[in-house]
């Protein structure tokens, strides 16, 4: 009589729902000691980590039946059935193979031995029972999620910027101390619309910010993170928005103004970092933005080279007749602008007392406003509790439930913003304002100093709308540096505020 050719097959999902197995070490261990008692010769050994759950979804299983069918192998050594498979169509597929003689023999660890022969009923059950436990426990996983959606859970493993906590099943997500941080500047960066996604890339990197398995984000990760809405407290399931119960890392405005940023930036442009002015500035006649170029010249007769310097537009839409304009004549013009909102040592420190005196007029004045927004968020529940019923009475459709939901829960996400600034408002305020003076104050020294990348958002905080023309800057300053450009201001505001302490 022939000598039966066996093979060793192991698996385990590498989804959660069959931690219970045994490790793929532990079942051949186990069939290796089976075999060695029943002096059995392995001659194939497969082992792989997949669901059996869907057909079609293991190629080193389709390779092993590739084998038996080629006449190549003749029996089947496994630690449990449930291992071959939980699915009825890879289950009928086996079935066949040992009833048609073509599979000679299915042994277990636990002294099962299946051949063309025997009652092939018992097997058939052992498949069955493993594919509707597969299925009870999908349906129980499932069952699960939307519980936890439900709560405001969040369903998926915390992303980066995020940790997970918690017991299991009741696991949830909370800012991580060292990577929130870093996201935060990631959004607050593409908020300003002047920084591509590589230099995104490239900054945050050098800072330390890895994915969770500690590999370098890629510029398409990053545009993920961007337009990911749960960072700022809501996420999606299944298309639906639901409000997360965890603590988010931005704020509504700040994810909305990012969204506008990138909206903006449909075409990327790639700018020169080496210097701090290159996209901030725009020509006047064709409106493309100014850029640098750097040139080196050797002078033969003193044997040494001198560095020149020019902005100049791109004439990326054609020919353009704005003169270049060098560095030392730019940094005079914005010096000088700069120098308009300049304040004085001494109208910073009394600015600052009189912001501490302000703050608790501030502070009521928010109340009010706090109140008017806690009474549109209550009357947007109320609609969106009213379209819930309507969707249960079935009078919309699911597709119409999930859009009006969405919309209305975009809303709410809007003013729970707003509500939790001006929580803080006055707070803000004060830090914003503080802000305010610390800049004017230091606004020259920066300008004047080598740190091109506090130049350039020097720059991006008090101008706006900058262009160039005929080699001078048109400097509009936005709100509220514009206000230090009133003449009376140093002139008048230190008599006046003497005289009403």
């Amino acid at each position: 009589m022939k000598e039966l050719i066996y093979c060793r097959y192991s698996r385990k999902s590498s989804e959660a729902k069959e931690r219970q197995a045994l490790s793929i070490q532990d079942q051949n261990s186990e069939c290796d000691d089976y075999v060695h008692k029943e002096n059995i010769k392995i001659s194939f050994k497969f082992e792989e980590s997949q669901t059996s759950f869907k057909p079609d979804k293991r190629p080193i299983f389709r390779e092993m039946i590739n084998l038996i069918k080629s006449g190549q192998i003749d029996g089947i050594i496994t630690w449990k059935e449930d291992r071959l498979c939980r699915n009825p169509k890879e289950g009928g597929e086996i079935l066949q193979l040992l009833q048609d003689g073509v599979l000679k023999e299915i042994r277990t660890v636990n002294g099962s031995i299946y051949t063309p022969d025997c009652d092939h009923l018992v097997l058939q059950i052992h498949f069955g029972m493993a594919n509707q436990y597969s299925r009870n426990l999908s349906q129980n996983v499932k069952r699960g999620l939307n519980h936890k959606v439900e709560r405001g859970d969040f369903p998926r493993p915390a992303m980066i910027g995020f940790e997970g906590f918690g017991e299991k099943g009741q696991r949830n997500i909370k800012p991580h101390l060292i990577e929130a941080p870093l996201i935060k500047e990631v959004f607050e960066l593409g908020s300003t619309g002047f920084y591509s996604l590589g230099y995104i890339r490239e900054t945050m990197t050098k800072k330390g910010l890895r994915s969770k398995s500690g590999k370098i984000l890629s510029k398409s990760h990053f545009h993920q993170i961007l337009t990911n809405p749960a960072y700022y407290g809501y996420f999606y399931h299944k298309g639906e928005l639901y409000q997360g119960n965890y603590q988010p890392i931005i704020s509504k405005a700040l994810f909305d103004t990012v969204q506008e940023a990138l909206h903006n930036r449909s075409k990327p442009r790639k700018y020169n970092w080496q210097h701090p002015f290159n996209g901030l500035i725009m020509c006047s006649d064709c409106g493309c933005a100014i850029t640098t170029t750097i040139k080196i010249k050797f002078y033969k007769r003193t044997n040494r080279k001198v560095k020149y310097v020019y902005h100049h537009c791109t004439r990326r839409r054609g020919e353009c007749h704005q003169s270049p304009i060098t560095q030392n004549e730019l940094e005079a013009i914005l010096l000088e602008n700069v120098e308009k909102i300049s304040i004085s040592k001494s109208v910073w420190k009394l600015g600052i007392e009189l912001l501490k005196a302000k703050h608790n007029e501030e502070a009521n004045k928010n109340t009010t406003q706090l109140n008017s927004l806690h009474f549109q968020y209550e009357k947007l529940q109320e609609k969106l509790n009213h379209l819930i019923t309507m969707r249960a009475n079935e009078e919309l459709t699911k597709d119409e439930f999930i859009y009006q939901k969405n919309l209305f829960i975009n809303e709410q996400a809007r003013i729970k913003g707003m509500i939790n600034d001006n929580e803080n408002s006055s707070s803000n305020w004060l830090e914003l304002a503080e802000k305010f003076l610390e800049t004017s104050f230091q606004a020259r020294d920066i300008l004047l100093s080598d740190d091109l990348e506090k130049k350039r958002k020097l720059i991006m905080t008090v101008g706006e709308n900058l262009l160039l023309k005929d080699k001078r800057l048109v400097f509009t300053f936005q709100k509220p540096f514009d206000i230090l450009l009133k003449p009376t201001y140093h002139t008048d505001v230190l008599p006046r505020l003497d005289s009403n302490q």
